[in-house]
């Protein structure tokens, strides 16, 4: 049982955060020079009450779930504060090169080609104008605070709505017996709040960046129940049939239309006929209309070459054509909830 003390901590911990990040939203935006208009139209987009409700409603939901006894309060997945403190000047450090890159004035994207490394072309870009793209430690230790800013705070608690139907599939299953994959994990944060949920299971988590996977090890910490490998979501290292959930977070967005196919491909692949896939990414053009216009702007502010092509498409056409189904969905936030099981 939850008591109203485990309420009033859950909320006081998730306020400071919203705090913190939304205070380095608004600095950052001070540090920056503003962009042009996009010369394209715009959809309508909310004011920023109607945000801030919205964001709201998705930790209040959150709550319920934890109180519902679906799963365990989530710890709060921060470095030590000297570390945390640390990151919070890298930010602030890296501003002046995104910014830069943004306007055109520095011009270093990664070089294209497999380049030794066994990389793909689509995966040596400068994501979100980050220095370094996916492939450097530096950029593994920024990559947090970056987009816990970009969302003022909220980026986990919208990782955290695919533990809910995760939760519901659980139910009544021996988790010992689970197999689990994160594909695309990143530094692991979904990874390890589903680890923490559910430990008698085993995950692996897999990613291309070798110092992404470094950070997700440091942050879950040594255990057998978790292996993480380097691999891409469109060619699983997996038998068919051979893990019980896929789940994946802010990637499909990330990933060429070709690719993006492959890897759902893939997860019906190595799914269990039984078995749940659950993802979250980005909004698409219809999931909530009067927030269209966030969906156009987003791939104009930020170096997101594939956004575009990904909010005008439908994840549920683009399942199905994997043998997926939707069983349920949930908007959370700028963020869609999508749980799938085999046609």
């Amino acid at each position: 049982m939850v008591s109203r003390l485990d309420r009033l901590s859950y909320a006081a911990r998730q306020a400071a955060r919203v705090a913190w990040y939304a205070g380095h939203y608004a600095a950052g935006r001070r540090l920056l020079k503003p962009m042009p208009k996009p010369d394209y139209p715009i959809g309508p987009t909310p004011d920023r009450a109607e945000m801030t409700a919205d964001m709201r409603a998705v930790f209040q939901r959150e709550w319920r779930d934890i109180a519902d006894g679906l799963f365990p309060t989530p710890r709060a997945l921060a470095p030590e504060p000297a570390e945390f403190l640390r990151r919070s000047f890298l930010y602030f450090r890296d501003l002046p090169q995104v910014d830069a890159r943004r306007h055109g004035v520095l011009d270093d994207e990664l070089p294209p080609g497999q380049q030794g490394d066994g990389l793909p072309d689509y995966y040596r870009q400068n994501f979100h104008f980050q220095s370094d793209g996916w492939l450097s430690e530096h950029s593994a230790a920024l990559y947090d605070t970056q987009v816990e800013v970009l969302f003022t705070g909220a980026a986990d608690v919208m990782r955290r709505r695919a533990m809910k139907p995760i939760a519901e599939w659980m139910a009544g299953r021996n988790q010992c017996d689970v197999r689990g994959l994160d594909v695309g994990c990143g530094t692991g944060r979904l990874l390890a709040f589903v680890h923490e949920a559910w430990p008698g299971a085993r995950f692996t988590g897999l990613d291309l960046s070798a110092p992404y996977l470094g950070e997700a090890r440091r942050l879950i910490g040594r255990t057998a129940r978790v292996k993480l490998v380097e691999g891409a979501s469109e060619k699983l290292p997996f038998d068919d049939q051979s893990l019980d959930i896929v789940f994946s977070s802010f990637l499909m967005h990330e990933l060429p239309q070709d690719v993006r196919l492959a890897a759902l491909a893939e997860m019906a692949r190595v799914l269990k006929p039984d078995g749940l896939v659950v993802i979250v990414d980005s909004l698409q053009k219809g999931d909530h209309p009067g927030w269209d216009g966030l969906l156009d702007l987003f791939p104009h502010y930020f170096h997101e070459p594939y956004y575009a092509e990904y909010a005008n498409g439908s994840l549920t056409d683009w399942a199905a054509e994997a043998g997926l189904v939707v069983t349920a969905s949930e908007r959370a936030f700028l963020s869609s909830i999508t749980a799938l099981r085999l046609r």
